[in-house]
């Protein structure tokens, strides 16, 4: 037991040693943590950005549709005034 405990200590030693050279430093850090919440900020941006365009996306969508229907019932109404007018005509025509 004697003769491992210098070693183990020499060892621990130049470990702890090693451990602080890869250690990143205090600015390191301060600078991936600076990355870290900006990734997050953009990451929020644009997840709010999608959903806005979503949101735009389904009321032009809703728009569209309404227009559609307006427009297929103005149809409606104006054949329905043609057929009208060629039977008011037809009836003219006949006396």
């Amino acid at each position: 037991m004697n003769t491992i405990t210098p070693h183990l200590a020499g060892a621990t030693v130049l470990a702890v040693r090693q451990l602080i050279y890869l250690r990143p430093s205090a600015t390191a850090r301060m600078a991936a943590d600076a990355a870290g919440g900006m990734a997050l900020a953009v990451v929020v941006l644009v997840v709010a950005f999608l959903a806005a365009m979503a949101w735009a996306a389904r009321s032009l969508a809703a728009l569209l549709s309404e227009f559609l229907q307006v427009a297929a019932a103005m149809t409606s109404v104006f054949f329905a005034m043609v057929i009208a007018v060629v039977v008011a005509v037809a009836l003219l025509v006949h006396h």
